[in-house]
């Protein structure tokens, strides 16, 4: 079971080490060439924004794994008509690798964390229902008593960060987002499975 500092780790991890090997590039290439940096900068531009929206505000790598192909592309083309150098085709063509990478790495994070959660809220709503013949109306019933706080679905700033829970005479259900905004694990408390939707 991962914790919510193992998560932050991880992901802080990550993109440190993304941006050491990016200043390590720049620093060694722009003794020799002043112009790298130049040439690199909007692609590093372009990995921030990319990391900040799939890691910090959805916390799952969509946009990256639909651009960075596109990107990686674009790369190599502009580096085989363009002929820049060894160096700063390479450094052009590792950028959306790398950010993609990272964005891999934040969403199976943020999966792991998701899950975990998810069946703390599932045992937390079973343990409900047992105590008082049913499941809550709402997840904010559970708390103090079974959890003390509801724990969010995943870490970011979205909205797709918490669970979301259906209740129903017949029929209740708790989903979260693994790809916003579609893409939702459902959990079906009467069939006491997972499904997926979208």
């Amino acid at each position: 079971m991962i914790d919510i500092p193992t998560a932050f780790v991880a992901v802080l991890a990550s993109f440190h080490v993304f941006c050491l090997l990016v200043v390590f590039v720049v620093r060694r290439s722009s003794r020799r060439r002043p112009f790298f940096l130049e040439a690199v900068g909007r692609g590093l531009a372009g990995a921030v924004v990319l990391l900040l929206w799939d890691a910090a505000f959805a916390g799952a790598c969509m946009a990256s794994f639909l651009v960075c192909p596109i990107w990686f592309v674009v790369s190599l083309a502009r580096s085989a008509i363009k002929r820049p150098g060894w160096r700063l085709a390479l450094a052009r063509a590792a950028i959306p690798v790398l950010t993609l990478a990272l964005a891999l790495a934040n969403d199976a994070v943020q999966s792991r964390v998701a899950e975990s959660n998810a069946r703390r809220v599932i045992a937390a709503c079973e343990a409900y229902r047992e105590a008082n013949g049913g499941y809550p109306k709402g997840l904010d019933e559970l708390a103090p008593r079974y959890p003390p706080s509801v724990p969010p679905a995943k870490h970011c700033l979205g909205p797709w960060n918490r669970f979301r829970y259906f209740y129903g005479e017949n029929h209740s259900s708790l989903f979260w987002y693994v790809l916003p905004p579609y893409g939702r694990k459902i959990w079906n408390f009467e069939d006491r499975r997972w499904s997926y939707l979208d």
